[in-house]
């Protein structure tokens, strides 16, 4: 990812945002990707490490639409992409190729005006926490710089999602006084940097992904990382002791 186009980014999600009267930053992301990656909605669907739905938010009722289709018919491009951790990208929902993929799912999918589905897992190493998802009511594909921008949405939305639902402080506190939640987590962050050969910030990326993935609280992931009951490798995958 470079810089400037993560600077582009994140500039028009700020400035999208301002105009906007959504409760989550994550929420107001998913409003602003819309007109960024010129498709017609899109909807952000969590699951925990279980598979099931913890959450879902859609800019639209296509969006909410697909999303209970793919739950309730457990097929489709976002379905797939959630099982497999890779991003699914579909141009043209209508072709033969895609009804023998998801027959029930495609035949739904239609009515409700989808012609083409574009999603985008989100993924801290091995552990998936779900996908942003893509729409339009036309076929037609991505362009190369929009799938280059969605990659980045994708990663900013992320980090939004795990800062809103696993938040914790970790701002450097004065020597005195400190809590030893925070204590722990911090040492627990410092741990992992090490053991998964990361920046502090990725540790903490991946901190949050698992807590998220576990449905357990950061505190309480960063006991079992500080008493070595839980080791994280660097390809996410984990090692309970």
């Amino acid at each position: 990812m470079s810089g400037e186009r993560l600077a582009k980014v994140l500039a028009h999600l700020t400035g999208d945002a301002a105009h906007r009267d959504v409760a989550m930053p994550s929420e107001a992301a998913c409003e602003a990707s819309v007109a960024l990656l010129g498709v017609s909605g899109a909807q952000l669907t969590l699951t925990r490490g279980t598979g099931r739905r913890a959450y879902n938010y859609a800019t639209n009722q296509i969006g909410t639409l697909l999303e209970n289709m793919r739950f309730v018919l457990g097929e489709g491009p976002c379905e797939h992409s959630l099982r497999s951790g890779v991003p699914v990208l579909v141009d043209d929902l209508d072709s033969w190729e895609n009804h023998e993929r998801w027959p029930l799912f495609t035949l739904s999918a239609g009515a409700t005006g989808a012609r083409a589905v574009f999603v985008f897992p989100l993924r801290s190493g091995a552990i998936h926490l779900g996908a942003l998802v893509l729409h339009r009511t036309s076929p037609g594909p991505l362009t190369s710089e929009q799938v280059a921008d969605a990659h980045v949405v994708t990663d900013v939305v992320m980090s939004l999602v795990l800062d809103e639902l696993t938040r914790v402080h970790v701002e450097v506190p004065p020597p005195t006084g400190m809590p030893l939640r925070q204590a722990e987590v911090h040492q627990a962050i410092g741990m992992l940097s090490v053991q998964l050969g990361v920046s502090m910030d990725e540790a903490l990326v991946r901190l949050r992904a698992y807590s998220f993935a576990q449905d357990k609280p950061v505190v309480e992931v960063a006991r079992d990382v500080v008493t070595r009951h839980l080791r994280l490798s660097p390809n996410g995958r984990f090692d309970p002791r």
